[in-house]
This record gives structure tokens, C-alpha cells and sequence, in this order.
């Protein structure tokens, strides 16, 4: 009861066997349109909105069954009853879980969107048709006639705080929060870039990716990088400024431009770099990108590009690197300033740059025909895209390749059907990170599986997440962690595990479809083979994890079937000293294939226990 109430209840382990769990979940109780009619016009004419949510403190609450609100023959049949102090509630708890969702109406159609830490604001950039509030059109004339809005709102309130009209044809393309530093080198007359020794202050800021779409042009001739602060500010006049309210933060917060570099050809894509720069995506080209101050007017900040940037690509639709918070400020573990480009044919490509030469040079690329739909990298060696065939694939950068014509060249490790067309790939997750410290390093190119949200596979240095389950039979390593979205409104989550933890997961899938008979008799290796025109082959590098957490749903003469299954095949056992395998797929099987551990060691079987506790522990991670 109160305003926070929540439900306590055992799921699972009914006739079927299954394993039981105690599990919590919070109440939402909406207010349907019909009910509370005239409170709700009353909100909605204070508000200046429709408002579908109120909070309702309970009172009081009880199970209620009526054989009128669901027949006998329904596992549905108890209704969960709720009083506040004037009304009466019936309603049911969904069997789904399902992220908790808010809807804020824009009135425009977002493109594109990210959040701002040090305004507390999300940067949304719409394309404003007419209804809502702006300019509309410039003329009747196709969608890139209409007017592009960059629109600032509270991450909290989701009030609007303000707005940037971009121009006429002018279209946003990119939105990234990056910090930034300020290079003031160049007034001394060095050139400026930086000779990378040099400590760098960094200061937030907001960066916008434009191009004008006109409508004689095929390919974007002109665009913009747009740099634009919005920070929270404190009260001057005021020695107690942590006591101010919100208001008087919000009051603050002003959206300034700082500078503008104009550039030829359309700006797709965005993203920090180290030692405060960015990379920037400018039709072929991909140049490096720095704030200097202005030698003329005190205070002013120009934004310029540094040195030689990289040309070759048919279109760079997209950059990434794990600077800004995934990697260290001066670059890898070997002091490498690395990114990825990803081309709108050709895959993807490794690129570094060289302070000393303020030159970006490609180092290996990807000599298969994807069409990138998104790029993320992993860890300095792995990367992973997403194409237009609704796949998914990881490379490995082979930094002890021995001959030249192997390090210029990503090896695949992993390839996988997903099914959907993933337009977003970035490191993230959806739950919240967990308190507990990490452990030690989980073993430098440990191959890598995900397991949630239905994707993924990759190798590289892994931090092991919590320890071994059922007895150090399981060991559960979990590294990096990424969140894809799909053009049909689907988010998942990747996770990449350790080499003992994805010979466990992979067994145990192929044991479950060996085991369980599917819906429809539908093969499901077929299902995520990799397609892409006329190629059709297995997936590599990859565990389903929808398939593999389907084992929490199976009754318990079903899954000691499948754990038997795994002990007879034994491949959940693999040796793995920690360096990973080489190069080629083949050799990759060849080591799962190898199955078992040394003949010194003892023998040992999985449980049903084993496996659930594992599975489990998987689950609590997405």
C-alpha cells in the first residue's frame, strides 16, 4: 500500500515442474478515459494536455476471483482489488514484463535524439510539418522542403527549455553530446593538434550534424557542424546554491551556438574522439575536428579541422570510437588512437591518427559488401555492424597477423540472422548496473556470446561479471554490453561472455534444439542462418538468447532431457587459456570441437540446477 505499491507473488514451478521464483513488481494504475471524466478535463485544463496517468495511493488491497470477469477455463482468474479513499479498483497483473514506457507527444517527427548530462536536457531533432508550433514548410514541394527543429527538453519534466531553426533545406542528420577541449595552442602559433603529451581540459557541449537536401542535388553539396552549449549553471548571487530549487536551475539553463564550420557535403555522422577532438563523417571524406580560441576576440571558439583527413569510402554514413568515456583519453592500451568507419557499401574500416602527423590513415578494412545500417566498436580489436539484410556481424582487427596482407584485412568471427533491420547500435544496457566490483581482467580474446534481447557474439578482453554458479561448474563472464534498436521499434540487448561461458550457452542451444521440438517443426538454425542476397550459411560466433532463456519456461522432465543432452555431448567443457583461438571459423570449431577438460582433471556432469542457476544469472544482466 501507499503511493508506491507493489506486488508480491510466486512464479513459476506450477504442475510442469518448473523452478519457482519470488518475484516483486510495482503497480501502475492508470485512469482510463471514461473514468474520472470531469477530473481528468479539469488536469488536462491545467495542464494544456490530455494527462492518461495519475498517481493513486492504495489504501488497502486484496485478491479478488469472479468467475464474470474470466471463465473457469482461464489461468487468468484472480483480479488483484485496490481502494484509495474514494474509489474501488479490479485489475490483473500482465504475465509480460515489459519496460515501462511514457509517451510525450511532439507534435513533429523525430529524427534524431540523445541526452545532454551536464544540461540535464535530450537534444531531439524533428522535422516540423506544420502542427507543431514552428514555421511548417517553406513551400509545397517534397519532405526535405520542410523545416528541420533541434528541440531541447528537461530529462526530468520533459518540459521544453528551447529550440534551434535550422535553415531553409537544411536537414539534421546527427545529434552526439561530446566533451570538448579548447585548444589555445593556436594562438602561439604551433599549428595546434596537439602533440599528445599536453594535459587537455574538456568542457560538454552539444553537436549537430546538418545537410542541405536541395532539391536538384542527388548527394548533399553543403552542410554544418554546429556546436551549441547548454549546461546547468549555479547562482552567482547566492553562497547556498546547493539549496536552490529546480526552477532556479532550469532558469539558467540557456541553449547558446558557439561555432559553426561549414563543410562540402552532407554530415552523417558524429562522434568523440580522444584527447577532446571529433571525428566527423563528411560525405567520403572523414576529417578530425577541434575547438580553438579565437585569436582576435577574447572568448570566442572557432571550430576547424586538424590536419589530413581519410578519403576512399563510397559514403561514410558512420564513426565510432570508445573515446568519451569507453577508453582511455590518450588513445587504446598502446596508446592507438583507433575509430571505425562504416560505409554505406563497404563494410566496415579500421582507421588511426597520428598526432604527431595530424593524419588519419586506414590500417584494415573489411573486404565484404555490407551495407552498414550501424557501426559500434567493441573493444579496440572488435567491432561490430548491423547490414541491410537484417544481419549482424562482428570483426576482429589481427594485430599478430605475420604477414602485411593479413593485418590489412578484419577477420569475421561472428555472423548472425537477427531478423529485424537494426538502425542503432550503441554500448549501453537496460538495466542498471550493478554494485558490485568487478573482477580481474576475464582473459584477453576470450570468444564472446550474448545472451538477451535475442543477439550477439564477440571476442575481446572481458571483466568477468559475478563469479561461477552451481560450484565453479559455470562460469558466467560478462564483458561488454550493447543495446541495438530496430526499424520495428524493437530494443534489445548484446552481451558479450567469455569463452567458457559461450561453449556453455552454445551447448545448451544446441541441446534445447535438438531436444525441443519447435513451433511448426521450423528449423531454428535455419531460422538465424546468415542471408545476404544468394549467400545462405550457419550462424557463426552467436547464441540466441530468447531460445536459451526459453529453458526457465520448460516443465522438468524437458530439461533434464536437455541437460543430459549437454553431458553427453560434453562441449560445454572446452580448454581455454585465455588467448582466444586464431584466425579462420574453422579453427574456432575445431576448439569447441575439442570438448572436455585436460585427462588430469575430474570428471564432472551438469545439473538441472547447474543450468537454471546459470540461465538465471543471465536473465538478471539485460
Amino acid at each position: 500500500t501507499g503511493d508506491r505499491p507493489t506486488v508480491v507473488y510466486l512464479a513459476g514451478g506450477g504442475g510442469g515442474g518448473g523452478n519457482p521464483k519470488l518475484s516483486y513488481s510495482a503497480v501502475s494504475l492508470a485512469v482510463d478515459e471514461d473514468d474520472d471524466e470531469e477530473e481528468e478535463e479539469e488536469t488536462a485544463g491545467r495542464s494544456g494536455r490530455a494527462s492518461s496517468h495519475r498517481t493513486v495511493s492504495v489504501n488497502a488491497a486484496c485478491p479478488f476471483r469472479s468467475s464474470l470477469l474470466f471463465p473457469p477455463s482461464s489461468s487468468r482468474g484472480t483480479t488483484l482489488c485496490t481502494a484509495d479513499s474514494s474509489t474501488l479498483r479490479l485489475g490483473t497483473i500482465d504475465d509480460i514484463r515489459r519496460l515501462h514506457v511514457t509517451t510525450h507527444r511532439l507534435g513533429m517527427t523525430p529524427r534524431r535524439i540523445a541526452h545532454h548530462e551536464a544540461g540535464r536536457v535530450y537534444v531531439v531533432g524533428c522535422i516540423d510539418s506544420g502542427g507543431g508550433g514552428g514555421g511548417g514548410t517553406f513551400g509545397i514541394g517534397a519532405e526535405s522542403n520542410q523545416r528541420n527543429v533541434v528541440r531541447f527538453f528537461d530529462d526530468a519534466t520533459f518540459d521544453e527549455v528551447s529550440r534551434i531553426e535550422l535553415e531553409a533545406y537544411e536537414m539534421i542528420q546527427t545529434v552526439r553530446s561530446a566533451s570538448l577541449s579548447i585548444n589555445r595552442s593556436f594562438e602561439a602559433g604551433d599549428g595546434g593538434g596537439g602533440d599528445g603529451a599536453r594535459p587537455v581540459e574538456c568542457r560538454p557541449y552539444v553537436v549537430l550534424g546538418t545537410a542541405y537536401a536541395f532539391p536538384d542535388e542527388d548527394e548533399p553539396s553543403m552542410g554544418r557542424v554546429i556546436v551549441v552549449e547548454c549546461n546547468l549553471g549555479g547562482n552567482p548571487k547566492s553562497d547556498d546554491a546547493d539549496n536552490d530549487d529546480d526552477d532556479d536551475s532550469q532558469a539558467l539553463r540557456v541553449v547558446r551556438e558557439i561555432s559553426e564550420y561549414p563543410m562540402k557535403g552532407g554530415i552523417y555522422s558524429i562522434c568523440p574522439f580522444y584527447r577532446g577532438t571529433l571525428l566527423v563523417t563528411c560525405g567520403s571524406k572523414t576529417v578530425l575536428c577541434q575547438l580553438d580560441a579565437s585569436a582576435s576576440v577574447a572568448g570566442d571558439l572557432i571550430l576547424r579541422h586538424v590536419g589530413t583527413g581519410h578519403h576512399g569510402h563510397m559514403i561514410s554514413l558512420y564513426v565510432d570510437s570508445l573515446a568519451g568515456g569507453r577508453g582511455e583519453d590518450g588513445g587504446d592500451g598502446d596508446g592507438r588512437q583507433l575509430a571505425i568507419v562504416g560505409d554505406l557499401m563497404r563494410s566496415i574500416s579500421l582507421v588511426e591518427y597520428h598526432p604527431k602527423h595530424q593524419a588519419i590513415d586506414e590500417l584494415a578494412r573489411d573486404f565484404d559488401a555490407n551495407f552498414c545500417t550501424s557501426v559500434t566498436m567493441l573493444t579496440p580489436n572488435i567491432y561490430m555492424g548491423s547490414e541491410g539484410h537484417t544481419n549482424l556481424f562482428v570483426l576482429r582487427y589481427n594485430t599478430e597477423a605475420r604477414t602485411e596482407q593479413a593485418r590489412c584485412r578484419l577477420d569475421v568471427i561472428g555472423q548472425y540472422h537477427l531478423g529485424e533491420m537494426a538502425n542503432k547500435l550503441a554500448a549501453g544496457s537496460l538495466v542498471m548496473p550493478s554494485a558490485s566490483p568487478a573482477g580481474g581482467d576475464g582473459g584477453g580474446g576470450l570468444p564472446s556470446a550474448s545472451a538477451g534481447g535475442g543477439a550477439a557474439a564477440s571476442p575481446g578482453k572481458h571483466p568477468p561479471g559475478s563469479g561461477g554458479a552451481a560450484g565453479g561448474k559455470v562460469d558466467i563472464t560478462v564483458g561488454s554490453q550493447t543495446i541495438y534498436g530496430t526499424v520495428d521499434g524493437t530494443l534489445g540487448s548484446i552481451l558479450g561472455l567469455g569463452g567458457k561461458t559461450f561453449a556453455f550457452l552454445n551447448s545448451l542451444q544446441r541441446s534445447m534444439a535438438a531436444v525441443v521440438r519447435p513451433v511448426g517443426d521450423l528449423s531454428h538454425g535455419l531460422h538465424r542462418s546468415w542471408r545476404q542476397e544468394h549467400k545462405v550459411h550457419g550462424s557463426v560466433g552467436f547464441v540466441d538468447g530468447d531460445l536459451v532463456e526459453s529453458f526457465l519456461d520448460l516443465g522438468r522432465p524437458t530439461m533434464e532431457r536437455v541437460v543430459e543432452e549437454m553431458n553427453r555431448e560434453g562441449r560445454w567443457r572446452i580448454r581455454d587459456d585465455g588467448r582466444g583461438f586464431g584466425d579462420s571459423l574453422e579453427e574456432r570449431d575445431r576448439a569447441f570441437a575439442h570438448g572436455g577438460e585436460p585427462a588430469s582433471a575430474p570428471a564432472t556432469s551438469l545439473t538441472v540446477e547447474d543450468v537454471l542457476g546459470a540461465v538465471e544469472e543471465i536473465v538478471m544482466l539485460h
